[in-house]
């Protein structure tokens, strides 16, 4: 084994040997990095609604210019029961739920830093098939999704965008600190409700946040009471719908739909497109570092095939003697081994470097992403590594077969 080693030091080169290693450095890195992004991106997807059920989506009308006059004789765009039980009939819509809406005035009261805070809102509410079931309060002292005239915390959900912009806009020119998930959580909140010249006034908790709500969600039970008790007469039709799905997703011809009848998918229609848009944008990127690391096996090929020639009156001699093929190969193999798992855990070294640098914007940007453990990106080395590794082996063990003339 000695001699054998001898044999390939002395025919190595090492510019081949560093060509191979800068072009499967940057194909490894880009492999690792792609893959521990759609990894860390695919849970981020299936965890960006804490309430809505995955398999919902929320439509409306639009708004055009005769709403707009209408709305000053009291008429609002709304769904009829025909529009409601269309919807009902298409192909893999299983239920149509309706938005109620609080029919009087409420206003949101709390204190950020020295600055006391008090703003009008709006509240509605979906019937309680329509909200996850596997919800899960945070903390003993948190509220269920349940609240009647007597609770005395109401739980509510808001759209995700509203923290965000609280964070990134009016944080930073308010010099406000900024709020993580787990913070506005057990932010305490005023609910001041205004029936009349009446001041109705509860404890409220933020629960939980949503991609597919424009509006700020309280527990049906509590909106159904607050109506019927302080509005009675006030009753109008539902200007926004909530569909679920049994299947995965929504078949396209429910989209096709949609856009026929001119409704609008509150949300989530852009946070779907996104999601396409970034799945796809990551597969590319990991098949270009594919490309990378594919064209540095060929290179480490060729140049060990090369190597293999350059000794092959050599090798043939060893043979001769009584050198086993396989023996005669192992060096080659032993060689291509140590490169590829120094080149590929390099890789990782690199990419778990700069893959930290993604994931903090992501954090900033959208505190629901939470990175995974970047051991992930490490096994991924070692196996990819293992992977080209065993390809480079039989190649090289095929050639000096076909050197020492030998089948099998």
């Amino acid at each position: 084994m000695r001699l054998l080693f001898k044999l390939l030091k002395q025919n190595v080169s090492i510019w081949q040997i560093l060509g191979f290693t800068v072009v499967n450095l940057i194909g490894g890195v880009i492999v690792l990095a792609g893959m521990q992004a759609l990894l860390d991106f695919d849970s981020f997807a299936d965890n960006d609604d804490e309430l809505m059920s995955k398999g919902s989506m929320v439509i409306t009308k639009p708004v055009k210019t005769a709403n707009t006059i209408g709305n000053l004789f009291g008429l609002r765009p709304s769904f009829s029961k025909k529009e409601i039980e269309d919807l009902e009939n298409l192909a893999s819509v299983s239920s149509v739920g309706e938005f109620y809406t609080l029919m009087f005035e409420v206003k949101a009261a709390f204190a950020i830093a020295d600055a006391r805070i008090r703003t009008d809102i709006f509240l509605d509410a979906v019937p309680d098939e329509f909200v996850m079931k596997d919800y899960t309060p945070l903390g003993d002292d948190a509220p269920e999704w349940d609240a009647t005239l007597e609770s005395d915390t109401i739980p509510i959900v808001i759209p995700r965008n509203y923290i965000n912009l609280y964070n990134y806009g009016f944080a930073a020119s308010k010099g406000f600190p900024q709020l993580s998930d787990e913070l506005v959580k057990v932010f305490p909140i005023k609910l001041i409700f205004q029936p009349g010249d009446r001041n109705i006034v509860y404890n409220a908790r933020i629960c939980g946040f949503s991609n597919k709500l424009n509006t700020i969600l309280v527990p049906w039970n509590f909106l159904r009471q607050m109506n019927e008790r302080y509005a009675p007469q006030e009753e109008i039709s539902p200007s926004r719908l909530v569909l679920t799905t049994d299947a995965s997703e929504f078949e396209q011809s429910i989209f096709d739909y949609l856009t026929e009848k001119e409704y609008l998918v509150e949300g989530d229609a852009s946070h779907v497109r996104l999601q396409s848009f970034v799945y796809t944008l990551l597969w590319v990127v990991i098949g270009i570092g594919f490309v990378f690391s594919f064209l540095a096996f060929l290179l480490l090929v060729v140049s060990v095939l090369l190597l293999i020639e350059k000794n092959k009156e050599k090798i043939v001699n060893l043979f001769s003697i009584g050198y086993s093929v396989a023996g005669i190969a192992r060096s080659y193999q032993l060689m291509s081994l140590a490169v590829d798992l120094t080149v590929w855990l390099v890789a990782a070294v690199l990419a778990s470097v700069i893959y930290p640098m993604f994931s903090n914007f992501m954090v900033n940007v959208s505190p629901g992403f939470l990175p995974h453990s970047l051991w992930t990106m490490w096994v991924g080395a070692f196996v990819l590594a293992l992977l080209f590794a065993a390809m480079h082996a039989a190649v090289v063990l095929r050639q000096v077969r076909r050197v020492c003339r030998i089948d099998k």
